[in-house]
């Protein structure tokens, strides 16, 4: 079930005795019961809704077993998660938001509400933690973009990594997804071949931060970035490894333009400015020629910036 707009509807989506349903990519909006509801359904995959406006969000009852509940956007419900007997359910990276009751469980049962270090919780609207430390324990200072006490749900239901804010992934390539933690909102995010670039929009006065997990599979080497053009410090942050690269950096609000490009591709853009400035000095055509030649095996986002570049914008 997938790619659907279900709106006004008594109920969004239900699913009773069912086994290994996929619902993604859905928006599933102001239903008066559930946006999703599985009765005694089991080893299904929800991913990547937008449940909004519904009585309850998503609902898992009479045994509804072994659940993955990921990445979605789960808010403005009257209940944002509703569980009744239904255990060994895993709940990660949602983004629970203004929910009137973020969770209904009156007769709880145990379930996983995080993904485990670094990889995270989901986004509670009402958490009150803080982020300076980061780590598998937390202990380690320094942010990671992880709530550094755990969110308490019940005795057997605790998630352990919160989010300090909003979860996205964006699927780069076919294969490379790039997710980030970030609390603001992030609009326009893409990759062009050679750099991750989005806009980040958030209120005036609230120092904004990311955490953004990229592949090196997908870009690999020394990184900068780049806030409205201009280079940010970040941090590298302990646990990256030789398949994942995390990096955290904070910015100004209110919107602002993120690059974040491969660092042979920034040599390169160096080289042709300095090209660009050269236009000025003497040989003005030789150098346009030879500047011609590297924009041709560019990219065309790459192209647009250098000829801002060139032209002094």
């Amino acid at each position: 079930i997938t790619g659907n707009n279900i709106i006004g509807s008594m109920g969004g989506v239900y699913l009773q005795n069912t086994l290994g349903n996929t619902l993604e990519d859905n928006i599933i909006l102001h239903n008066s019961r559930s946006g999703i509801c599985l009765e005694s359904s089991n080893s299904s995959n929800i991913r990547s809704n937008v449940v909004r406006y519904n009585f309850d969000g998503i609902f898992l009852r009479s045994h509804s077993t072994s659940n993955v509940i990921a990445g979605n956007l789960i808010g403005s419900n009257h209940v944002g998660i509703h569980l009744i007997s239904s255990e060994n359910n895993a709940l990660f990276h949602n983004n629970f938001i203004n929910n009137s009751f973020l969770i209904e469980d009156p007769y709880p049962s145990k379930n996983l509400w995080d993904d485990g270090f670094p990889s995270g919780g989901n986004y509670w609207s009402d958490y009150a933690g803080v982020d300076l430390c980061s780590g598998p324990y937390q202990n380690v200072t320094g942010s990671d973009g992880i709530g550094d006490p755990p969110y308490f749900i019940e005795a057997d239901n605790i998630d352990n990594y919160p989010l300090m804010g909003m979860f996205s992934d964006f699927n780069a390539t076919s294969e490379c997804h790039v997710q980030t933690i970030c609390n603001s909102t992030i609009s326009d995010i893409q990759f062009s071949g050679t750099a991750v670039f989005f806009n980040v929009t958030g209120e005036d006065g609230i120092v904004g931060f990311c955490r953004i997990c990229i592949p090196t599979a997908l870009m690999n080497g020394t990184y900068k970035v780049f806030v409205n053009g201009a280079e940010v410090p970040y941090t590298l942050l302990f646990f990256s490894n030789s398949t994942h690269s995390y990096l955290f950096f904070t910015y100004g609000y209110s919107t602002r333009e993120i690059m974040i490009p491969i660092a042979l591709i920034l040599l390169l853009l160096i080289t042709l400015t300095l090209l660009a400035v050269a236009i000025r000095i003497r040989k003005r055509r030789l150098v346009e020629h030879l500047i011609s030649r590297f924009l041709h095996f560019l990219p065309s986002r790459i192209k647009i910036r250098i000829g801002f570049a060139k032209y002094g914008v």
